[in-house]
């Protein structure tokens, strides 16, 4: 797929969870899979769709977590049987010639580590399982509807292994990172393009803050942005005729709006900003000026580091470095990170050491750029994790 596909529109139909009744009964609160031996059941459900050249599985509440508070008519509860159940039925359905198909990936509804008991890899594999059981029916993927950080990390990092195309569209929050593990818009997209998303987008249910949180992503967006066409209002942000937006999402089986089709890409592209770099850690955003930061001492991990890491943040320092020499120290460090109120640079001589702490990290941080370590190995994991050198 050609992301860059410049002054083309692409509409993404996603295909919710309410255009099946028969298939998510919440009455029951149950998913009745066995709608799906009807040949016609896609066809008479989806086959008026009039928008979109991509169709979302209505997949996007199917994750191993959602699932364990749903009945299932497969008897023991079965993520990859049913997200594969239901992608092979809608990929043979006539709903779905001519169009490309995307796996819609979903928020978990869970904290991780430390604010419960589960870890941020077992959140990983979570989606691991789903993904793999939509791999073989669709054509690239969609995480959607995500509002917390360790939700947009995790299934990115799933997402990307199968190496096909991923766009994130998240429900951003406000206020200060906490165990809420929540998300801002503009930490969420420099955290979702650093890390190898191929398009972002946000959804909103008023045009006028849809606007201007817009407003505030275009500058730093390196990536397509994707726009949310789902509000009852008929008024569009004039910023959706920025050349940014290339692809628009919709979960109506309803034309668009004369004024929606008209929509047009401008030729004029908004300057991005060059002058700060970007960090982010779960609904914080850090803007650094290459020239002006100090940066702390490196600081020991130990399980109780929270008086250590406060004492620093209430420095005049800019950056808070971590030493990390074992997959230990990055637990720990991962455990107490939540107290620092700094963007976080982590010096490490162990590669594996490393990758652990930047995978627990749930935001963008900074490498030190002493580290023996290889530059290859250090490129490697930059891309994986979003990471930088510093």
């Amino acid at each position: 797929m050609n992301t860059d596909d410049d002054h083309k529109r692409r509409c993404i139909f996603a295909a919710s969870e309410m255009l099946f009744p028969e298939l998510f009964n919440k009455a029951d609160n149950k998913i009745c899979t066995e709608v799906l031996e009807n040949k016609e059941y896609i066809d008479i459900k989806a086959g008026n769709i009039v928008n979109g050249d991509i169709f979302g599985l209505p997949t996007e509440k199917l994750n191993r977590f959602m699932l364990s508070e749903l009945k299932t008519d497969l008897g023991a509860l079965n993520c990859g049987a049913i997200n594969h159940m239901i992608a092979e039925a809608v990929k043979h359905s006539s709903a779905a010639k001519g169009r490309m198909i995307a796996g819609i990936i979903g928020s978990s509804g869970i904290f991780i580590d430390p604010f419960s008991e589960i870890s941020f890899t077992e959140l990983i594999s979570a989606y691991d399982e789903q993904v793999r059981a939509l791999d073989e029916h669709v054509d690239l993927y969609i995480i959607k509807g995500i509002s917390s950080m360790s939700d947009m990390r995790a299934a990115l990092l799933s997402c990307k292994k199968t190496e096909k195309p991923v766009f994130t569209i998240i429900s951003p929050t406000n206020g200060d990172s906490d165990e809420t593990g929540g998300i801002s818009a503009l930490g969420g997209m420099v955290t979702a393009q650093e890390m190898g998303s191929d398009a972002f987008g946000i959804q909103g249910e008023d045009s006028e803050i849809y606007s201007e949180t817009a407003k505030e992503l275009i500058p730093y967006a390196k990536i397509p942005l994707i726009a949310d066409l789902n509000w009852e209002s008929s008024e569009l942000p004039d910023i959706l005729g920025c050349g940014k937006f290339k692809y628009f999402i919709t979960e109506s089986v309803n034309p668009m709006p004369e004024e929606k089709n008209a929509i047009s890409f401008s030729d004029t592209e908004i300057e991005p900003y060059d002058d700060f770099f970007v960090f982010t850690y779960y609904a914080d955003t850090f803007f650094l000026e290459a020239d002006t930061t100090e940066i702390s001492e490196p600081i020991r991990c130990l399980p109780d580091m929270e008086e250590t890491i406060s004492d620093i943040c209430k420095t005049s320092c800019d950056i808070l470095r971590v030493e990390i020499n074992s997959n230990d120290d990055a637990i720990d460090f991962a455990r107490n990170a939540n107290m620092s109120t700094l963007p976080v640079m982590f010096l490490s001589e162990d590669p594996l050491a490393l990758r652990m702490a930047l995978m627990l990290y749930q935001g963008i941080a900074l490498i030190d750029s002493d580290t023996l370590i290889p530059k290859e190995e250090l490129d490697e994991m930059c891309e994986k994790y979003g990471a930088v050198v510093y």
